[in-house]
């Protein structure tokens, strides 16, 4: 017997003797976690890391022929001095080749810019938009192609770095002459300003927090192009990782600076986060193209930045594609535009179109490819076990209370069908329910990692009612027990919040709705028509239906997601700077692995962490698990250079992943998508 299984045992147990007074019903144990069929066909793209992007000056650049005549009206620098000293080359033998300059990629979203200083929180639009326009100091994205022997981040806005002999030292080289969108220079002050008066600033709801890089750690200049951290802890390696998507993304210091309190003394926290509006374009980028239009809800315009960092082996300067549009609608749009042919990217990722989706495919003219990935997405409920975020009343504290008790997340887990929840959103091989926690179908998974607790609901009411939770009114919903002070023999009633803009999200939250209800617990439906980020961030709530993906799929790039690493994480239980977390015994556990696993060098002891890590979390039921379905990547076939087994998620979303620079449109099929500002530049006239 495994020490995991032992555990789960004795757990197991000590519920049997808990219920077995009350009735002779005992919740079954765990059993295996379920295994589903693979939809994933051929091998995808492998190469070596130093093949697939390397830093080098090459002998001649090239750009597009309208771009070469804006630089002979002296409009425009030429493109060797737009590039650094040493620009990325981007491989594309892995692919189909060198492409050709022109056409246009179309994106649609379901979400709406809030502005465009994403240093200080703010939502670019999602869909890929965030990984366009804020660049950061490394990629994880494209790591998915990646041969085994080196899987460490690849170069963005630090090209190179090296660790000190004791390792508390990490010394980064950035793209030395690299420059904004706007031609400004960029420099490690842009580095050092997003570090300190952002990241370590409590009042600016910046993405990445310091915390996540370990207690103590400093950020310091060297020279314009180099960069210094320096850590308590001796080789923290995994916080490479850290430095990608949306953790260490500078904004340009130039433009963010005289707008930040600290700087202006007009300005107010407020302020800076609001100060860059959607309709302020161009906007600045370091990024392959940059938005020179934006019109509400219908479309933003994005137009190639000449000043972009790399080229490809042949030095052509990328990104080939000209211009990208993303329509400003639903991400069921998204799907149904992009299946007919409208658009040219989606991620499949609605249950209820893959269906329609797969036989619409098998049409010889079907404008789409469709490439299947693993089960990288999920859905659970999480609740919330803060005691010191958001909580107003004794009601407040009384639900907190409950969902801080492993016995009752535990009935909850048990009292849903979770086979019919998915059967319900699409029937076939796709949904396997989930226990919650990681993916075991990924590059550290493995059947043993998770421990899985089985659809038992007469088990979980008698539970239940073990804990004092009856129907005393007859009116089908169990009430609160006599000593629970203000709350004794009211209905126990608990908000569900759910995203309107997903249609699974709402379906799953009115499937819950029901079973709960079997269950005897009245889940007070919740509607939000925006994302929840501000919702969760403001902590007034007591469960969320929570689609769940790059944070379970390539977790070593989000450890502080996992557990209560800093303040602000994880999502379901937060604390504040001036009130840290109370944690629960078994989240002790949970964030003394995840600093083991921030500190081990040797990706396979890693992984072994990892899944130990998960055995724990879902043993405690941490979040309660719903159901996992695979995702397939829809891109126009009028698109080249999309590499071979492109995922939809991996180490990061697959509109990173597919690189999307080096795509191009052959250009006889140029003219079927018109571009709508031709021949234009962000800033120049």
């Amino acid at each position: 017997m495994t020490k995991w299984f032992a555990g789960t045992a004795l757990a197991a147990l000590s519920v049997a003797m808990l219920v077995d007074g009350a009735s002779a019903q005992a919740l079954k144990g765990p059993e295996p976690a379920p295994v589903g069929q693979s939809l994933q066909k051929g091998e995808g793209v492998r190469i070596a890391r130093d093949k697939l992007m390397r830093v080098e000056a090459l002998e001649r650049y090239g750009e597009p022929g309208w771009v070469a005549d804006l630089v002979a009206e002296g409009k425009l620098p030429p493109v060797k001095d737009r590039l650094p000293e040493r620009p990325i080359v981007v491989d594309t033998s892995s692919v189909e080749g060198p492409g050709v300059y022109g056409g246009v990629l179309r994106h649609v979203s379901g979400s709406r810019p809030q502005g465009w200083n994403w240093a200080a929180g703010n939502v670019l639009a999602w869909g890929g938009v965030e990984e366009i326009i804020s660049q950061c100091l490394v990629r994880n994205a494209p790591a998915w192609m990646l041969t085994a022997e080196n899987t460490e981040p690849l170069p963005q806005l630090a090209t190179s770095w090296e660790w000190s002999t004791d390792g508390h030292a990490l010394t980064m080289h950035l793209l030395k002459g690299a420059k904004w969108s706007d031609g400004q220079p960029f420099t490690a002050d842009d580095v050092v300003f997003h570090w300190e008066d952002n990241m370590n600033d409590p009042n600016v709801a910046a993405w990445g927090r310091p915390a996540a890089y370990g207690e103590g750690t400093k950020l310091e200049k060297v020279d314009d192009a180099t960069i210094r951290w320096v850590f308590t802890e001796a080789f923290p390696v995994t916080t490479l990782y850290q430095m990608g998507y949306q953790k260490m993304c500078p904004g340009p210091a130039h433009i963010l600076k005289p707008l930040h309190p600290k700087y202006n003394k007009d300005a107010t926290y407020g302020s800076y986060a609001t100060a860059l509006s959607p309709d302020k374009t161009p906007w600045v980028t370091m990024g392959p193209w940059t938005v020179t239009e934006y019109r509400p809800n219908q479309i933003m315009v994005m137009r190639r930045n000449p000043y972009f960092y790399e080229v490809d082996d042949k030095g052509n300067q990328l990104p080939y594609l000209d211009e990208v549009q993303y329509k400003l609608s639903t991400w069921e749009d998204r799907t149904i535009q992009t299946v007919a042919g409208s658009a040219d990217y989606a991620n499949l990722e609605d249950p209820s179109l893959y269906l329609e989706s797969m036989r619409q495919a098998q049409k010889p003219d079907f404008p789409t490819q469709v490439i299947w990935g693993p089960r990288s997405i999920d859905w659970s409920v999480l609740p919330n076990y803060s005691t010191v975020c958001g909580v107003a009343s004794d009601r407040d504290r009384a639900i907190r209370e409950l969902n801080r008790n492993g016995e009752f997340r535990r009935i909850v887990s048990q009292g849903i069908d979770r086979q019919a929840l998915g059967q319900s959103l699409v029937r076939g091989p796709f949904i396997i329910p989930f226990a919650g926690g990681l993916h075991p179908e990924s590059d550290f998974g493995s059947p043993d990692m998770t421990v899985f607790y089985p659809y038992d609901l007469p088990g979980a009411k008698a539970a239940l009612a073990k804990m004092g939770f009856t129907d005393t009114d007859g009116d089908g919903i169990v009430n609160w027990p006599a000593d629970k002070g203000p709350l004794a023999g009211r209905n126990l009633d608990i908000n569900l919040a759910y995203s309107t803009l997903y249609p699974t999200d709402t379906s799953i939250a009115q499937s819950l709705a029901t079973m709960l209800r079997e269950l005897g617990i009245n889940a007070v439906l919740q509607p939000n028509n925006t994302e929840l980020v501000n919702l969760i961030d403001g902590c007034a709530w007591d469960w969320v239906v929570r689609r769940g993906d790059r944070y379970a799929q390539a977790p070593i790039m989000n450890l502080d997601y996992l557990a209560p690493v800093a303040a602000n994480r994880p999502e379901w239980h937060r604390g504040t700077p001036e009130k840290p977390q109370e944690l629960l015994p078994f989240e002790t556990e949970l964030v003394a692995l995840v600093r083991r696993i921030q500190s081990e060098p040797d990706a396979g002891r890693r992984n072994a962490l990892l899944r130990d890590f998960n055995r724990l979390q879902t043993e405690n039921v941490y979040q309660i698990g719903l159901v996992s379905v695979p995702a397939a990547l829809l891109i126009g076939k009028r698109l080249h250079n999309v590499p071979a087994g492109t995922p939809v998620l991996a180490y990061g979303w697959g509109e990173d992943g597919a690189m999307r620079e080096r795509l191009f449109v052959p250009t006889s099929l140029q003219g079927t998508v018109p571009e709508l500002a031709p021949r234009t530049l962000p800033g120049v006239r």
